[in-house]
């Protein structure tokens, strides 16, 4: 009988270690996020905060704390409201000395870059109780959004495929039609190249123009018979055959 039980405790506690396992395993990106940065803040709270009654986290603290505990992660901004989409640089406030004397709670979000998967997250925390530490509750990723002008800031579209010269398109009709062509594009896993893009083929260079300056440069390629749209510093995009055809068109006057 002994043996009989003991046979099925180790089996329950089998059972369990295993379900454990894959919970873990399958834990997503964004949980595994919110529990390091939990365990970043506690771990952080238990070395500063026993001999500091009046504490509060700063902008500057968490900048450290998750250097110090998550190195892989930056801190690129604070917020009151969640960020939607993927920044092109970090947040200047978190240079001023001005907004590095608030407390980190005085906002809502957080915004958080993963180095090792090239990655940006909308972090949520709010604070409890004094001293203010902040607990994470939730963190979603940005995905890339193609950064596109109004046809109304656009005087017209310079289109060069190659090495050929530049056509230069000017019809409001035309301009609506090709940035309705770009806005259904997805992005792709890619974060973008600085500079053209080398070693892929039929490369459309397509500069939106306003005052003489460009406001907006897009690079329309082939590589290995898939299409993609390309902005420097903010991702990489699908595109079909079809709408590169298109877009092709309007070079050749139709």
């Amino acid at each position: 009988m002994k043996k009989k039980l003991f046979i099925i405790i180790t089996g329950v506690v089998l059972v369990g270690i295993i379900c454990i396992w894959l919970l873990v395993k399958n834990k997503s990106a964004e949980q595994m996020i919110v529990d390091r940065l939990n365990e970043a803040v506690s771990h952080y709270m238990d070395m500063n905060i026993k001999e500091d009654k009046a504490y509060s986290l700063k902008v500057s603290d968490m900048e450290m704390l998750v250097t110090t505990y998550v190195p892989e992660y930056t801190v690129f901004g604070v917020s009151a409201d969640a960020y939607t989409v993927r920044p092109g640089k970090i947040d200047e406030t978190l240079t001023t000395e001005k907004e590095q004397d608030l407390p980190i709670c005085n906002f809502n979000y957080v915004l958080i870059y993963d180095e090792k998967t090239d990655k940006f997250y909308n972090v949520k925390f709010q604070g409890k109780g004094k001293p203010v530490i902040p607990k994470v509750t939730d963190a979603k990723e940005l995905a890339y959004e193609l950064e596109l002008p109004n046809v109304e800031e656009v005087e017209n579209i310079s289109l060069k495929k190659n090495s050929d010269s530049p056509i230069l398109i000017s019809s409001k009709d035309d301009m609506e039609d090709i940035l309705g062509i770009l806005e259904g594009t997805k992005p792709t896993t890619k974060s973008g190249e600085i500079g053209t893009p080398v070693r892929v083929e039929n490369i459309i260079n397509a500069d939106f123009i306003r005052n003489e300056n460009v406001i907006c440069r897009l690079f329309v390629y082939e590589d290995e018979g898939k299409y993609f749209i390309e902005q420097t510093d903010n991702g990489v995009y699908t595109i079909s055959k079809e709408d590169y055809d298109l877009i092709e068109n309007y070079m050749k006057g139709n």
